[in-house]
């Protein structure tokens, strides 16, 4: 089991990745739930709860469309993990950026920036 700070910041940078194009969709949302708390080794109730909040918190602070101040809202939760941990993280947010199949310029731009910040 991953100590619990440390799943909360990858699915902040789960929900940040979701965003960032805009809005996260249903099919965004449950494979974060379904994928982090498998890999994450949590319940998908601890998933959830906090995706939802962290979603809404980083669309009303202007994080969805703007991969700048979503990089911004990113570095907090990459502090505190692991490089594993970062890899992990950097993993679920890069398969969201393609999980609609197209992804969006907002979403390049933010999965190219959070992969520096990951290395």
């Amino acid at each position: 089991m991953i100590n619990p700070e440390s799943a909360k910041n990858i699915v902040k940078l789960a929900a940040l990745a979701a965003v960032v194009d805009g809005q996260a969709s249903d099919q965004e949302k449950d494979f974060i739930v379904n994928e982090a708390s498998h890999m994450l080794r949590i319940s998908p109730d601890e998933v959830r709860l906090p995706l939802d909040i962290w979603i809404g918190k980083y669309q009303a602070q202007g994080a969805a469309n703007n991969p700048g101040i979503a990089i911004d809202f990113a570095l907090e939760p990459l502090k505190s993990l692991t490089l594993s941990e970062k890899h992990l993280a950097f993993y679920i947010c890069q398969y969201l950026v393609n999980i609609d199949k197209e992804a969006k310029d907002d979403e390049i731009s933010f999965i190219l920036k959070l992969n520096k910040l990951t290395l």
